[in-house]
């Protein structure tokens, strides 16, 4: 970090947590040595204050080349850090709280990640993928705003990629890292954003696919070091935006790549909403931009030298002299500081010619829809402008809805669902596991091969026997509620499955899964499909309450099913194992927010202050306290002002 002002709770907290965390200390950078006594205080072994004077003392070639006063002097951490030992800089402002430090001790090992594609455009813009398609980062393209962005969203395991990720750009609640023309015209004074969402995989970004990096929270690993110059030229707004576009070219060249990634990080500070932001950013609209086009566009081989790379900026009046000179004397010290350059000289992949890495499957992350707050200048009140509920545009005639209860007894719900969701979906089926008095009904099948739910994915069959001739399937539980004004934007033509993740033998539920690996070994083709499906050899998992399969897939799921039940598998590994064995390559993810602890004491106020989850799980309609409830929430989701 670099600082001019005392130490402040954010630190002293991040000083606590690093106490049990061995492997990582602060370095603080000095801008004013006014602040040397109070900081010098706090040293330790966590931390390490270096004054104006100590930087002097380090003797770097750099520090000629850097202003008082100045940002830039971070350049000296990173030399320090280097000298030091360090594998890896993270880097972050001095009043960012760091809830855990869980993103510095994780790695990308066997883990899931995404990466983004688009057709229109060479950015994409993270906030979109985390649920916010209304804002945009500091240093995004400004030919992009307001550009519908029309990206298909691949997942893969990172045992898959070819390329090293060496950048790590973390994502800030509260105040995220936002440029000034959004601040100035669609935020409200301290309004703050906070991104909540069940997607958490890291997006990856594929060579030639930029992304605004800042210096705010932002992870670099050990062979991008020679790349973290920030330029003297330019101010803080701009230089670290201009250093992140240059190293993700040189990332490029070395065999490594871009992640951005979720953390728990978090700024509250009062927005600057006047006009001086905006100046300091201005060559991030005018320079950046053109910098950009060129570097897009063009077909020239640049070097893959950072010293003939940066005379090229010079020459191009992106950077001056000055500059040239800094970075020349930044590769001098880490030769003096026996920085290893070996990784210039690895074997490199020719990304035209050959895989990053293997596709295997393909999926749409549905994200719900933005709602757009306005500002009535007259009475001051706030409009949020959604789909309605009861207005909705399209009725679901074609899709038959399957309502499976999982207790005995529940049939006295069957009333109240049937008002709930029979405006959109005119087709209800309900699933009772005892043989009721009212199953001479048209629209109820009683299964008593469910065992409590454990099993209710073999009811589905006996659905279909008797309805062949729908579109497509949604299978829910009793105690869900779905926002059906959510699921127009949904794909019919494709399944739906909640998010999954492979197996693991401290799950609840592990032993009554176990048996699913001598059913596979027994198909050989299952295997295959899966190991596409998952990346490894393994089992997927995944909430089971809500699912969708479309029509002419049907048969092929109850085979499977079939298979599944006769070996007794819980329907949590055995839905996702289906889907992974029959449609590996597309599928839909959704998005179910299970309550848990807590939480199920105080639903209705969950649902009122959280609009991102599609559906919920658990609502006890049985209880008609939740009823009443959840009528006033749909009530309160369709007032036209609250």
């Amino acid at each position: 970090m670099t600082t001019s002002n005392s130490p402040n709770i954010s630190i002293l907290e991040l000083l606590k947590q690093l106490k049990n965390l061995n492997n990582w200390k602060i370095v603080i950078i000095s801008e004013d040595d006014k602040i040397d006594n109070n900081w010098k205080l706090l040293e330790c072994n966590e931390l390490v204050y270096l004054s104006l004077k100590d930087q002097i003392y380090l003797g770097y070639k750099i520090t000629k080349y850097l202003k008082d006063n100045s940002y830039t002097r971070r350049n000296i951490g990173y030399l320090y850090a280097i000298e030091n030992g360090a594998k890896e800089i993270y880097e972050i402002d001095e009043d960012i709280i760091i809830s855990n430090l869980n993103h510095l001790t994780g790695d990308l090992n066997n883990t899931f990640i995404c990466y983004g594609l688009r057709n229109d455009s060479k950015m994409i813009n993270p906030f979109y993928f985390y649920g916010e398609a209304n804002i945009w980062p500091r240093g995004f393209r400004i030919k992009d705003i307001g550009i519908n962005e029309d990206s298909k969203y691949y997942i893969l395991n990172s045992s898959q990629l070819n390329i090293k990720p060496l950048i790590f750009q973390g994502l800030i609640n509260g105040i995220p890292d936002i440029d000034s023309i959004l601040i100035q015209t669609r935020i409200e004074k301290n309004n703050l954003i906070d991104f909540k969402f069940s997607n958490n995989y890291p997006l990856l970004y594929l060579p030639g696919n930029y992304i605004p990096i800042n210096s705010k929270n932002t992870r670099y690993l050990y062979d991008i070091f020679p790349y973290l110059l920030l330029p003297s030229s330019l101010n803080e707004r701009i230089c670290d935006i201009f250093r992140g576009y240059i190293m993700q070219k040189f990332a490029w060249n070395n065999n490594g790549g871009v992640i951005y990634y979720f953390t728990s990080t978090y700024q509250n500070k009062s927005l600057n909403l006047n006009n001086h932001q905006f100046f300091e950013e201005k060559d991030l609209f005018y320079k950046l931009d053109n910098f950009l086009d060129e570097l897009l566009n063009s077909k020239n081989k640049y070097p893959t030298k950072i010293l003939d790379y940066i005379k090229i900026l010079v020459d191009r009046g992106f950077l001056n002299m000055n500059d040239f000179k800094l970075y020349k004397a930044f590769i001098k010290d880490l030769l003096n500081i026996k920085y290893n350059f070996s990784f210039e000289n690895s074997k490199k992949i020719f990304y035209k010619n050959k895989k990053i890495f293997n596709i295997y499957s393909e999926f749409k992350y549905y994200l719900p829809c933005n709602h757009n707050i306005i500002l009535n200048n007259n009475d001051n009140k706030r409009m949020i402008k959604i789909k309605n509920h009861n207005t909705l545009d399209k009725s679901f005639i074609d899709i038959l809805l399957i309502i499976n209860y999982n207790h005995f007894g529940f049939e006295n719900l069957n009333e109240y669902l049937l008002k709930l969701y029979s405006p959109f979906f005119p087709n209800i089926v309900f699933i009772t596991p005892n043989i009721s008095n009212k199953s001479n009904e048209i629209n109820i099948i009683s299964c008593n091969d469910s065992f409590y739910g454990y099993y209710s994915y073999i009811c589905f069959k006996k659905v279909y026997e008797k309805y062949s001739n729908y579109k497509g399937y949604l299978f829910i539980n009793d105690d869900l509620f779905m926002k059906v004004w959510e699921l127009d934007n949904f794909d019919f033509n494709i399944p739906w499955l909640y998010i999954f993740s492979p197996i693991y033998q401290r799950w609840f539920h592990y032993f009554d899964c176990k048996n699913i690996y001598k059913v596979i070994d027994t198909y050989s083709y299952w295997k295959r499909n899966l190991i596409n499906f998952m990346g490894f050899d393994s089992i997927p998992i995944a909430l089971s309450d809500f699912y969708y399969i479309p029509n002419f897939l049907a048969i092929e799921f109850f085979d499977i099913f079939e298979k599944m039940f006769n070996s007794k598998i819980f329907l949590e590994c055995a839905v996702p194992t289906t889907m992974g064995i029959i449609l590996y390559n597309k599928y839909q993810l959704i998005n179910i927010k299970p309550l848990w602890g807590k939480q199920r004491f105080n639903v209705i106020n969950y649902l009122k202050t959280n609009y991102e989850e599609i559906t919920i799980h658990p609502i006890k309609f049985s209880n008609k306290f939740h009823q009443e409830e959840v009528n006033k929430y749909i009530f309160f989701m369709n007032a036209k002002e609250f």
